[in-house]
């Protein structure tokens, strides 16, 4: 085909560049696990391209409320948001099920956001973020990629959220996109400092990857016969994959369902504009882990479900979501800092200390904090007061650190059950401490 052989140049440098930065299976990413129990543990990903519309008034069968177990963490990736109720809509929807809203970072219209349940909390560790600029030659970030990585029971994981170039014939700026991205993206722990370093990868977003040799109504004709297979033969992603020129490491689930783009927004019709746009599997999600043991683990991710979710209808892109477990280690983590407290019942009317151990490749900064908040906190913009942390270097990781929080501060607190959160200054979370109670 005639555009593929105009971008082999392109496809060429991209597969350098990905093997350039492909991780040594032979080293682990973190020479202080504990190789504890392996667990099994699943992340629920979605992908939107929201098309500038407000959130819906119910997000049960999006994020599948129903089910039964839930998984231990939700991220959202959407594009085009327009509107800034996003974040809370969907903190709403989360809060019954005792999730955590553990970061979220915006491009623009990108916005990525992730959230843990309560319950693996303590199981969190080295959150960042990263941002890439794609469009417009970078300078305004209508497109490009905001990511969310984190530790988590021994493993470390990053979740992509990317919008690509748009329209049929820009593969070659598609590509190039993906290619700045992984070169771009830097991270503060060394062993883990690219994307293609983490252990678990999932890459997702409205990617724009159009199907070639095929017509509008040839299109609409084989999606009434529910033929989807031919229509995926021609996908560019799927082109570029099988011939091990793009995402070559990655794997995708077998799709099932009809094309995520181009509705008219608020029907289940495709584009019936004059323009009459071909329609596309524009909305992906992809994972990628590396074959590689830890002790008694081998990393392993398997695909519980990819669907879309044709029921929501004011966007011209249908969302997509997927399902993966994954292993990990149960007793894990272990925390950049650990707390110690020698009360777990506070009278507010005194003094309290509180202690807490530093891993020794912890590097502490003065914008470092220690915030209280109540049990059922959702988010860490949400408490209730804070002291700064000491950042004096300890004399071992077995000696501790102290800090205080003074009657004042406690003062106004009502009576219950708190907990602490070390977070760095872009609140990346740090350790957390067993519940306190306050009397």
């Amino acid at each position: 085909m005639a555009l593929w052989n105009s971008v082999s140049d392109v496809f060429t440098s991209l597969t350098t560049h990905i093997r350039r930065f492909a991780y040594d299976d032979s080293t682990p990413t973190d020479f202080n696990r504990r190789f504890g129990n392996v667990t099994v543990v699943s992340i629920y990903l979605v992908t939107w391209n929201v098309n500038g519309k407000p959130p819906p008034s119910d997000f049960t069968d999006l994020l599948q409320l129903n089910r039964n177990p839930l998984p231990e963490i939700y991220c959202i990736g959407l594009q085009e948001m327009g509107v800034q109720s996003w974040e809370s809509a969907l903190m709403a929807a989360l809060k019954p099920f005792d999730y955590v809203k553990i970061k979220s970072r915006q491009l623009v219209g990108i916005l990525t956001i992730m959230f843990v349940h309560r319950n693996c909390l303590q199981h969190v560790t080295s959150v960042e973020s990263e941002l890439t600029r794609s469009g417009l030659a970078g300078f305004y970030g209508n497109k490009g990629a905001a990511s969310i990585r984190m530790d988590f029971m021994g493993m470390n994981l990053i979740v992509v959220n990317c919008h690509l170039a748009a329209h049929m014939e820009n593969v070659a700026e598609r590509l190039n996109n993906i290619d700045q991205i992984l070169s771009t993206q830097q991270f503060r722990d060394p062993d883990t400092d690219n994307i293609l370093d983490h252990d678990y990868i999932f890459w997702m977003g409205d990617m724009n990857f159009r199907i070639e040799e095929t017509t509008y109504e040839k299109t609409l004709e084989l999606i009434d016969l529910r033929n989807f297979k031919k229509l995926y033969r021609n996908d560019q992603l799927y082109i570029a994959i099988q011939e091990g020129l793009i995402f070559d490491m990655f794997q995708e689930g077998t799709i099932t369902f009809p094309p995520t783009y181009k509705f008219d927004p608020g029907t289940d019709k495709y584009d019936s504009s004059a323009k009459r746009r071909i329609p596309a599997y524009c909305d992906r999600i992809l994972y990628h882990f590396h074959d590689t043991a830890y002790g008694n683990l081998k990393l392993q991710a398997k695909l519980i479900e990819y669907i879309c979710h044709p029921e929501y209808k004011m966007s011209d892109h249908k969302p997509v979501s997927a399902i993966i477990s994954f292993k990990a280690i149960s007793k894990g983590t272990i925390n950049l800092i650990t707390f110690r407290l020698p009360n777990k019942v506070w009278n507010k009317k005194k003094e309290e200390t509180v202690s807490y151990l530093v891993r020794k490749d912890f590097r502490m900064n003065s914008g470092d904090w220690i915030g209280l908040f109540k049990e059922d906190f959702q988010d860490f913009d949400s408490f209730v007061t804070y002291v700064w942390a000491n950042t004096k270097t300890p004399l071992s990781p077995s000696h501790p650190v102290s800090v205080h929080f003074s009657s004042y501060q406690q003062m106004s607190l009502s009576a219950g059950k708190y907990v602490l959160c070390y977070l760095t200054k872009k609140a990346s979370l740090c350790g957390v401490s067993p519940l306190i109670e306050i009397v």
